[in-house]
């Protein structure tokens, strides 16, 4: 058995990202904020997460912020940028990652209401670091 955690990752349309990240009701975007609320789960857009990260940082010192460098350039990055404000990820709380049977579950209900129009992609990521691309250590490492 894995001691592995898991995350569930999205890849949306621009307007059903828009929809989610601004709260506005939309059958798609309703679907998945009840998947969300019926596991206790928070939809997160990774930008929106990037940004929070580093408004942190630089309210509390960038020095104690490993990944600031990196996540800012990312978030000036205009194609960076784009690309992160359509992904997305189920949170547990403030945890990214969480038990396997409850990713799974998430997994195969977003699947369940997937199609190639606003749900793009669906995916179940591990913490294992040999299957997944690592942020730099430092800055020096991008």
């Amino acid at each position: 058995m894995s001691n592995w955690l898991y995350q569930v990752r999205l890849k949306l349309s621009k307007e059903l990202s828009n929809a989610l990240r601004t709260n506005q009701p939309s059958t798609r975007a309703d679907q998945i904020r009840t998947i969300a609320s019926n596991y206790n789960m928070n939809i997160v857009c990774t930008f929106d997460a990037f940004q929070e990260y580093c408004n942190e940082a630089e309210q509390n010192g960038i020095e104690s912020y490993p990944l600031y460098e990196w996540t800012k350039e990312v978030t000036n990055d205009p194609a960076k940028r784009q690309k992160h404000l359509k992904s997305f990820a189920f949170y547990k709380g403030l945890d990214q990652i969480y038990e396997k049977q409850i990713a799974v579950k998430i997994h195969q209900e977003i699947d369940a209401i997937r199609d190639d129009l606003d749900i793009l992609e669906v995916r179940l990521i591990d913490s294992n670091p040999a299957n997944n691309p690592q942020p730099p250590k430092t800055q020096s490492e991008t």
